[in-house]
């Protein structure tokens, strides 16, 4: 059983005096929330939130969410594949197409990745 103290511990804790190996960090920021064991490198791009900043990150959609109720708001989830008939009507699906990511469904249907949030307005 884990003491309550070293529940949310760092990962990895990199002593002052080490030389560390030196990764494609882009900013100060990263930096910090790297050696800081918040997050934690995958792969190249990618991160992983570690323990404590995954609390943190829950503890501000708890925020959100409980100030969107008393405004009157509701919350959606909206898919992450979509269907590529949808972006060949609005043109978004023309030229270059091979920055997206696209899969089938059983059935042979086409879907991609969205890669944005756009809301839909009945005009």
């Amino acid at each position: 059983m884990n003491k309550a103290s070293r529940l949310f511990w760092p990962a990895l804790v990199t002593p002052k005096n080490a030389v560390v190996k030196q990764t494609e960090q882009l900013s100060r920021s990263q930096k910090l929330l790297t050696e800081l064991g918040l997050v934690k490198s995958g792969s190249n791009g990618t991160y992983q939130i570690m323990p404590i900043a995954q609390r943190s990150v829950d503890k501000f959609i708890d925020l959100v969410d409980g100030n969107m109720k008393r405004a009157g708001g509701q919350k959606i989830s909206l898919p992450i594949l979509t269907p590529t008939g949808l972006w060949k009507k609005t043109g978004r699906l023309e030229g270059d197409i091979s920055e997206f990511y696209m899969v089938r469904d059983r059935s042979g249907k086409q879907f991609l990745m969205s890669p944005v949030r756009e809301p839909t307005r009945k005009r």
